[in-house]
């Protein structure tokens, strides 16, 4: 799993860098997204405890870096900011 920021404080990608023959290995269950699940939950729970909120949205993105699989984007409510809600 990886994570990549953009330059703007309120959008974070997630990414997921597949390990080759895991899945042959264990092929009832997609454990690494299981992990990737378990990683966007640790990120969101963590952003609640600083007071941000946001929601989970797919976006169009290319990925930094060749085999990476791009997930999921955060991305932090606007009108917080516009509000003078938590920055």
């Amino acid at each position: 799993m990886e994570g990549c920021k953009e330059k703007a404080d309120n959008i974070f990608h997630f990414y997921l860098r597949r390990t080759p023959g895991y899945a042959e290995r264990y092929p009832e269950v997609s454990l690494q997204d299981v992990d990737m699940g378990i990683a966007m939950c640790h990120f969101e729970v963590a952003l609640q405890e600083i007071g941000r909120k946001g929601s989970w949205q797919r976006v169009p993105v290319t990925p930094p870096q060749r085999g990476l699989e791009y997930i999921v984007s955060w991305i932090e409510a606007a009108d917080l900011k516009l509000n003078g809600g938590p920055q």
